[in-house]
């Protein structure tokens, strides 16, 4: 029988001796949107997409909008109606790569659906042809409510790139209790996935080197997975509180070594990440988030 996992996510699942909860939990992936999903995102005033651009780079990035801006056509066909400003590297990688990861997650109700396939822009946004549908549990994900900004009208913003971490990039990262991660596998299949934690769980080995746990999870790997079999991945934070997004590019390495592992409470793994190009956005976003607990 064809599994629904590639060889570098079946890897990392016998390396995790977590083959037969891999193989229930696989039961789940659908290759069309129920009902149900196609209901929660027309909810949703944000979704994290993930690509690739030309030269294999992956990034992480957050489109925004009213809520229907999210929406499925029939059980495979999505549409996205951007409000997001178009300098963000999705809309240039979508001309050479077409492979996209998406998760729709709404914090406040801790609830998350990846969606994998592909997407084709169109006049006022993107039409997502939908591979690989499922949802995932709501353990790590903290709970922030989304609220407007009332008489929101500047959609100004400044873009900062670099290619390492300054100190305040750094201890933005600090702070943080949750990011995304955009990842593919060697195939080119993009994913996008959420990571939480208490606030420093986040660390540094210097202003390019970021490490972080894997913590116990649905045994899937889908992440890792893709590490695994190629290390292109890239990271985005948000600023809840301002809307500030930023996003880093670069590359990962899985760590198993039980020493280095120790430091970080509750980790079965590492992963560590390298910079390669990092991206601040400093918008006027007319979206917050109120912390919930």
């Amino acid at each position: 029988m064809t599994s629904v996992y590639h060889s570098g996510e079946l890897a990392v699942q016998r390396l995790a001796r977590a083959e037969a909860a891999a193989e229930q939990n696989g039961r789940s992936i659908r290759d069309a949107i129920p009902k149900g999903v196609a209901a929660f995102l027309t909810t949703l005033s944000f979704v994290i997409v993930s690509s690739a651009d030309a030269d294999g780079n992956v990034w992480c990035s957050m489109i925004t909008g009213n809520p229907g801006f999210l929406h499925a056509l029939d059980e495979r066909t999505i549409d996205i109606l951007y409000a997001s400003a178009l300098s963000d590297p999705l809309y240039e990688n979508l001309r050479t790569d077409r492979n996209i990861g998406l998760l729709a997650i709404d914090l406040e109700k801790r609830v998350r659906v990846r969606i994998n396939g592909t997407a084709a822009l169109i006049d006022g946004g993107l039409r997502i042809r939908a591979a690989e549908v499922y949802g995932n549990c709501p353990k790590y994900i903290q709970k922030r409510r989304l609220r407007h900004r009332p008489d929101h009208r500047s959609s100004e913003q400044t873009v900062y790139r670099s290619d390492k971490l300054s100190s305040e990039q750094m201890e933005w990262i600090r702070r943080s209790d949750t990011f995304f991660i955009g990842s593919r596998s060697k195939e080119g299949k993009t994913d996008a996935s959420h990571r939480g934690g208490a606030p420093g769980f986040v660390r540094f080995s210097d202003d390019r080197t970021l490490v972080f746990p894997d913590y116990y999870g649905n045994s899937m790997f889908n992440t890792l997975g893709n590490i695994y079999s190629q290390p292109n991945a890239g990271l985005l934070f948000i600023d809840f509180d301002s809307g500030h997004t930023l996003q880093l590019t670069g590359h990962c390495e899985i760590v198993w070594n039980e020493e280095q592992i120790k430091p970080f409470p509750h980790a079965e793994r590492l992963v560590r990440f390298d910079i390669t190009e990092v991206q601040h956005t400093a918008a006027d976003s007319k979206l917050y988030w109120e912390l919930l607990e």
